[in-house]
């Protein structure tokens, strides 16, 4: 009898070890999310569908302002609870024509250096006595009768604070112009993106972001191909006396977006539809870019991703791709200025866009995931 209590005893202690070692195994791994982020992103039909995500399912959970799925290991144990970020879009017209974008600057940039040294050329003033300026309007109005003034501004990537008296000759702008490619636009609604990145002003140098402007037709006129390290440059600049095609609503660190007009020249031009594919699909090996080197011809060039790096918020600098095709390479040596934007293909689906050439490797460059650049 008493063999027989030990025996059970024995056996729920063995029993009770190989509980905890499966839930070790199997469910902490969950919990502390390495394979489950706090925020994961799906287009509209992976959302509607709850795909189930191996070896757990998921299940919807809803509220009036977020939308979240719970992961379940093995279908039944709840594990974790993950908001979801939706696309606006399955599928998209798919570009790689250059744009013409003419923002108004998120601030006013200053365009000389004072004779005091407090300014210099590309800085970027942000407030006037606490008081913020997005525009040359807003100086103006902000050191009206003054004759000194606290300002607050931004020097390469660093924020400062300095005094300035008024008696100093300043030359501010708060528009800029450029050139981009454009990744792709919604078909329900003619929003697009473009460039990939941030704004660089084309006097300063200065990366500013954007609160407005327009976008238009451009000319290419030439391409300067890269020489050692010294990148080159798809030679374009906006069409004069052209006529909007659309309007921006901003610029930041992951590029250009606004709304096309129904009649834009560049909307009609992109007439190709593909579906997009979130940076959980995207992994090393064939892919192609597509751009234009005439301006108005698009074509699909092969490229290799060589590298995908996990990023669960937006970031920069997503994937490392390199050019293969060769006649990429005659024509340009490489990845170019002007090319950013340009969309990256693989698998049949946009998966992200050209940001960044690597100087000390000009066939490298960076890209961005799509779903960053869609928000």
């Amino acid at each position: 009898m008493k063999l027989m209590k030990n025996l059970h005893f024995w056996r729920g202690i063995i029993g009770a070890m190989l509980a905890f070692g499966i839930y070790i195994l199997l469910v902490v791994p969950f919990v502390h999310g390495i394979t489950t982020p706090d925020t994961i992103t799906l287009t509209p039909s992976e959302y509607a569908a709850r795909a189930d995500v191996a070896p757990s399912t998921v299940t919807g959970n809803d509220t009036d302002t977020e939308k979240y799925i719970t992961v379940k290991l093995l279908g039944l144990i709840p594990i974790k609870k993950v908001l979801v970020d939706i696309l606006p879009f399955d599928t998209v017209l798919v570009g790689g024509t250059p744009i013409g974008i003419c923002g108004q600057i998120d601030g006013v940039l200053v365009t000389n250096d004072t004779a005091d040294h407090v300014l210099q050329k590309g800085d970027l003033i942000k407030t006037v006595d606490g008081i913020t300026v997005q525009s040359c309007a807003d100086f103006t109005a902000a050191i009206a009768s003054k004759t000194a003034v606290e300002i607050t501004f931004i020097r390469n990537g660093t924020t400062l604070k300095r005094h300035l008296n008024l008696d100093e000759t300043l030359s501010l702008r708060d528009t800029t112009n450029g050139v981009g490619m454009l990744t792709f636009v919604n078909p329900e609604n003619n929003q697009f993106s473009a460039l990939g990145h941030q704004m660089a002003d084309f006097e300063t140098g200065t990366s500013v972001n954007l609160r407005g402007g327009a976008v238009h037709t451009v000319s290419t006129y030439g391409i300067i191909k890269t020489q050692g390290k010294q990148t080159g440059v798809l030679q374009s600049s906006v069409q004069p006396n052209s006529s909007p095609q659309g309007s921006i609503t901003h610029g930041n660190n992951f590029g250009v977006t606004g709304c096309l007009t129904a009649d834009s020249e560049i909307l009609h031009a992109t007439d190709t539809t593909m579906p997009v594919a979130t940076r959980y699909y995207v992994h090393p090996g064939k892919a192609t870019l597509r751009t234009s080197l005439d301006g108005t011809t698009v074509e699909e060039f092969d490229c290799e991703i060589l590298k995908t790096r996990y990023q669960e918020r937006r970031r920069n600098k997503s994937m490392v791709i390199r050019i293969t095709d060769p006649r990429l390479i005659d024509a340009t040596g490489g990845i170019i200025h002007g090319m950013s934007g340009s969309p990256i293909i693989q698998d049949g689906h946009l998966v992200g866009a050209l940001t960044h050439a690597l100087t000390h490797d000009p066939a490298k460059g960076y890209a961005l995931y799509i779903d960053f650049i869609a928000h």
